[in-house]
């Protein structure tokens, strides 16, 4: 697939999930057949405890999603979710290329005839993180260079809408009932149109303009009152339809340096209710999830390869467990080690365990 209009039709189809939730499978379903894959997921994952729970799946059969769910603590992937940029695509081929040598493969995936995984994480917070991914199968091989194109171009969009629906709550939104769903948001909520006629206010975004930090309403149009606020104004009057389709992000900071989260996307699957405007949520940026396994990653330059060691070293695996969940020999397993204890000025595990446990933690905010 590319750029063209049938990939703007399949965002529009992905910012339609934003509104209607029930709708993932099916648009999941269409990102599978346009990278060549087989199955389809998003997937939340809460790695303090670890626990892993599937939103949205295209094509899992239930037992092997609840033997995934099961398996988190072996699941080799987590703690490149922690680790890896936002957005942008990871291929277990490349990135993790012993995969399928380790125990989470060898006791949930392996004789499926599937073969590759592209994932990229799209939020985090204090206490989660969100991603989507495809399963590719053995008979596809590798994912190419323009599959993993094609993932990064798309997880902008899927971040959004996955962002949206997490505001308004995972429900769905049928037409005649958007108004009263915003309007029970305690984050701002408007419906505008392109040229900032206001088209609806929740209470809260009544409160926000009645502010008058960063946006203010004059003659029933909305005005902006910070150089980012007229940017984010300007593109909102600039873009046509397929431009608006792809979303728009902001972030607009007001003169004492608080910073909203602006996020606005079209909505023409609303209907006759309110035309074609845009829905633009206002939200104050969550903290970014931050634990010891990708503080240290960060301070101590961790490769992947260290950074999957030092994972299960953390949840209490010695160094023969190790190896056998990541399906690496005991050798490799220790040269990973070794390597870690060099940059972080160790010299035995639980020395280790206890400087990385005393980086910043949530549990610390």
């Amino acid at each position: 697939m590319k750029p063209d209009r049938a990939f703007s039709d399949l965002i529009g189809r992905i910012y339609d999930c934003a509104l209607d939730t029930s709708a993932w499978p099916v648009v999941l379903g269409e990102i599978a057949d346009a990278l060549g894959g087989v199955m389809a997921d998003v997937t939340v994952v809460h790695p303090l405890e670890p626990k892993l729970t599937t939103a949205a799946v295209y094509n899992w059969p239930d037992e092997l999603v609840e033997r995934i769910q099961a398996s988190s603590r072996i699941n080799p992937t987590l703690a490149i979710g922690l680790t890896a940029p936002l957005c942008e695509p990871l291929c277990t081929t490349r990135d993790y290329p012993d995969l399928h040598k380790s125990r989470y493969w060898r006791s949930c995936l392996a004789g499926r005839g599937l073969y590759d995984y592209v994932l990229a994480p799209v939020t985090r917070t204090v206490t989660s993180f969100s991603s989507w991914g495809v399963v590719g199968s053995e008979a596809k091989g590798p994912f190419t260079d323009e599959d993993l194109e094609l993932a990064r171009l798309l997880s902008p969009h899927i971040k959004r809408a996955v962002e949206i629906s997490g505001v308004i709550g995972h429900q769905r939104v049928e037409t005649g009932t958007l108004r009263s769903a915003l309007d029970a948001l305690a984050t701002p909520a408007l419906i505008v149109e392109r040229d900032g006629t206001i088209l609806f206010c929740n209470r809260a975004a009544d409160a926000e303009l009645a502010s008058r930090q960063v946006l203010r309403e004059n003659g029933g149009r909305l005005m902006g009152m910070t150089p980012d606020a007229a940017r984010l104004l300007g593109t909102l009057a600039s873009v046509g339809g397929h431009g608006m389709q792809k979303g728009i992000d902001a972030f607009l900071t007001d003169a004492a340096g608080r910073t909203l989260h602006a996020t606005g996307v079209a909505l023409e699957q609303a209907g006759e209710e309110i035309g074609s405007p845009i829905l633009l949520l206002l939200r104050e940026p969550e903290a970014s999830l931050t634990t010891p396994l990708s503080s240290a990653a960060s301070l101590y330059q961790l490769t992947t390869a260290e950074i999957q060691v030092l994972g299960q070293v953390l949840q209490g695996h010695a160094l023969a467990d190790t190896a056998d969940i990541l399906g690496l020999a005991r050798s490799t397993v220790k040269t990973h080690l070794e390597a870690i204890y060099r940059k972080t000025q160790t010299h035995r595990q639980a020395e280790l365990v206890s400087r990385i446990m005393s980086l910043t933690s949530p549990l610390k905010r």
